[in-house]
């Protein structure tokens, strides 16, 4: 501890030699300036308030791989007793050897140095201590801005003032060797490189530990100028000067007993030589294995409440992720992440001359668990076919996802007792009886078509569903109605992008079953997941720890996990879902998506091919694949890796990413079968048929809609007594149990009584208890389907 009389001694030789001998030369009056920088000196702030300096934070795959380095500055800190003695000595000898010996402040060296500067006229010669140093750099670091900045490095005297009270109170603070860590931690050396630790790293390629005393004495030399010592430079003349600086350093050890000259000589002897290591910050970073999947990642922590433990605003949370040290692991697994970018690029290059573009996620059903994400394209905002917008997550505003919505209104049906074997009569063209077109505020009925020129026919759900049938699948919308399939599919985490990092929710609209909303790919990829996990859904995770610079875990959100489906509703969605892509023929869409292994998927194509879509699972992994232009055009008689297509279909380039990036990520991993249907959910429920007899149509049709029946006019019949105009009867009749979804025919009264009959009785409409209006045997298409709709 500093006596207190020797502080007030110092402070007086400080203040005054300072002024005189190195903020200026020695000019008349200065003793009556020293006499009253010393007055104000005691008056000066000395706590330093300055916190860690900034640390390099690094994202981790799953096996602990590296996958980016974020950082504002490049540094690792390094503890003290991992640096070898001969590089802390080098420093010291070369920098400041009376470190261990002043109290902050050399008041010997100040003097020296006054004598040396008042005879040259000028400042020739610094009297900075290692603490002074370090003060100077802390201060730096701590500023808020650049004037800031500027003030810290300022040269004059009120600035070396206050480095020298600070210096002073932290040695009355801190031991020496903490000074020398800290030091050695703040410390630059060029190129971006802060800090001894990450210096070894970048010129040496070891760790700190690792270094020679010829390495640690180019080190130490390097602090005082790094761009005019740098060992990296080809430039003969700067190698030749850094050598010179090196072996300077290790002569000023031999001078102060901290070196043989055996040792010299032999440091002296040594080249130099680097074995450079940069580290680049960030996921643009052409060495990142998984660019997207890292800016998803920054994403989710800068601005979800994923990062809350980082900071309360986005700028805090942003600061930590770099400056903090954080150790951010997460759930990607190279090896599948590298088939799935392989996948991508190998099925739509990325100098494709149409400028199509391919994205695909994998998510562990159960956990959520992103193994990968990829898309097509170089990270970054240089080339034509760079891009850092994130095609994986939906980009922008999302992309309409086509009949892969398909799914959340058989999944709904199923919930509500529709049977499997519901037949309904599904021509090329359909007009809804219960939806209106609701585009530009418009009330004519609504009107699809199936894709292409698809067959028209009878089908039930299961030939509907793998075939794609658009007028099948509004009749069945029809029934389920369209709010329940919309929260379902919101309850599976699908929800329209809105930007980066919010949503809205899904239109209610009748297009909803022909996925007309703008989702996320990756959202599609978590949803399809919940149905191989038997209804239970686990949003998509990236991260699964961050820990902070002290190696402790922040804490972070649960994930949490919720049984939305069933199991038997979603074992059953995904018996007819192995339909698409290993049914019978021709009931195959997904046929290019066959893996050799129980798989289900379903197709999407959005009008005139604007995109294209397969999202599918195994037991164990569930992957979405889009295909398009970011500005959506369509993908008509267009040429893709070196192939012609009229158009192109989930069933074409997707489901062959799907095969590809699935083939390589199940390879080696057992195979794993399907349950079967839930036989109660594939029978559907028995529901009985309400009365409306006596009801207008339109009130009656309403009736049975709201209770998920269909709807169809049977014409004019005599039933008197109930008056024209009202409904006469139905068939199945007034409490008939039917299944769920049936069909009922509903007849108008013509006010005329039944003509009498002496025939025997004529059957009555109530003698049936069919839901089937189309008596046809279910018909097979002529020919192959589509390969996806």
């Amino acid at each position: 501890m500093l006596p207190r009389l020797g502080l007030a001694l110092l402070v007086s030789v400080v203040s005054g030699l300072l002024l005189a001998g190195l903020a200026f030369p020695l000019v008349g009056g200065a003793g009556l300036a020293a006499k009253s920088s010393a007055d104000d000196f005691m008056a000066l702030p000395a706590d330093l308030t300055a916190g860690p300096p900034p640390l390099r934070s690094r994202i981790l795959a799953a096996d602990g791989s590296l996958i980016a380095t974020l950082y504002l500055q490049n540094r690792v800190n390094v503890a003290l007793s991992h640096v070898p003695v001969s590089a802390r000595q080098a420093l010291v000898a070369i920098e400041d050897s009376r470190f261990y010996v002043h109290h902050g402040v050399d008041f010997k060296g100040v003097a020296r140095a006054a004598v040396t500067n008042a005879g040259s006229g000028g400042v020739r010669q610094g009297a900075s201590t290692l603490t002074q140093q370090y003060v100077k750099n802390a201060l730096i670091l701590a500023a808020p801005d650049a004037a800031g900045q500027r003030a810290a490095v300022a040269d004059n005297l009120q600035r070396k003032l206050r480095e020298a009270r600070f210096a002073i109170a932290l040695e009355r603070k801190l031991t020496k060797d903490q000074i020398l860590e800290r030091y050695l931690n703040i410390a630059y050396y060029g190129h971006g490189v802060y800090g001894i630790g990450t210096a070894a790293s970048y010129y040496f390629g070891k760790p700190v530990d690792k270094l020679t005393l010829a390495e640690g004495a180019l080190l130490a030399g390097m602090v005082q100028n790094p761009t005019r010592f740098d060992p990296s430079s080809k430039v003969p003349a700067i190698r030749t000067v850094t050598k010179a600086r090196r072996d300077t350093v290790l002569a000023r050890m031999q001078a102060l007993g901290l070196l043989s000259s055996t040792d010299r000589a032999a440091a002296e002897a040594a080249p130099i030589v680097t074995h450079l290591h940069p580290v680049v910050s960030g996921c643009e970073n052409p060495a990142v294995r998984a660019p997207y999947f890292c800016d998803y990642v920054r994403r989710q922590l800068e601005e979800t409440p994923l990062g809350a433990a980082l900071g309360k605003t986005r700028a805090e949370r942003q600061r930590a992720l770099l400056a903090g040290g954080l150790t951010i692991r997460t759930t990607l697994d190279p090896v599948v992440q590298k088939t799935a970018q392989t996948a991508v690029d190998e099925q739509v290059p990325r100098d494709d001359p149409w400028g199509a573009a391919a994205a695909i996620n994998m998510v562990v059903p159960g956990t959520g668990d992103i193994k990968a994400m990829a898309v097509d394209r170089t990270y970054g905002e240089v080339g034509a076919r760079e891009t850092k917008v994130n095609y994986a997550t939906g980009g922008v505003q999302g992309f309409q996802a086509g009949s892969t919505f398909k799914a959340f209104v058989l999944a709904e049906a199923l919930r509500q007792g529709i049977p499997l074997s519901l037949t309904l009569d599904s021509p090329q063209t359909y007009t809804s009886k219960v939806f209106v077109d609701g585009s530009g505020g418009g009330s004519t009925p609504y009107k699809i078509s199936n894709a292409g020129d698809s067959e028209a026919g009878v089908f039930d759900l299961t030939t509907a569903t793998a075939l794609s049938v658009n007028t099948y699948f509004l009749q069945l919308e029809e029934r389920t109605g369209i709010e329940k399939p919309i929260a379902l599919a919101e309850s599976l985490g699908v929800r329209q992008v809105a930007d980066s990092t919010d949503d809205r929710p899904l239109g209610p609209n009748a297009a909803f079953v022909l996925g007309t909303d703008q989702v996320s790919p990756l959202a599609m990829a978590g949803a399809y997941a919940a149905f191989a996990a038997h209804g239970l859904y686990c949003p998509p995770r990236a991260v699964s720890q961050v820990l902070g610079p002290d190696g402790k875990a922040l804490p972070l959100p649960q994930q949490n996990c919720t049984q939305v489906l069933e199991p038997g509703v979603a074992d059953t969605v995904t018996s007819i879902l192995r339909t698409v892509i290993d049914g019978s023929e021709p009931f195959r869409t997904g046929l290019r998506a066959s893996i050799g292994r129980p798989a289900a998927g379903k197709t999407g194509t959005i009008d005139n091919s604007k995109a294209a879509w397969f999202v599918g699972f195994t037991p164990q992994l569930a992957a979405s694949v889009w295909v398009g232009r970011p500005t959506p055009r369509p993908m008509e008689y267009v040429a893709i890796n070196g192939r012609y297509y009229r158009s192109v279909y989930g069933g074409d380039i997707p489901a062959s990413i799907w095969r590809q990036a699935m083939s390589g990520a199940m390879e080696g991993v057992p195979v794993q079968g399907f349950n079967g249907p839930d036989l109660t959910v594939a029978r559907g429920s028995l529901v009985t048929v309400p009365d409306v007899t006596g009801q207008p149509y339109d009130v009656a049709r309403q009736t049975l809609t709201d209770a998920g029946f269909g709807v169809v006019p049977g014409g004019s019949v005599a039933a008197a007594p109930v008056p024209y105009g009202s409904v006469g009867y139905t068939f199945p009749a007034a409490g008939r149990s039917v299944t769920q979804g049936a069909t009922i025919v509903v007849y108008m009264s013509s006010g005329r009584a039944p003509a009498p009959t002496t025939a025997g009785p004529t059957p009555s409409p109530s003698a049936s208890g069919s839901a089937r209006v189309t008596p046809s045997p279910h018909p097979r298409p002529s020919r192959p389907a589509k390969p996806g709709g």
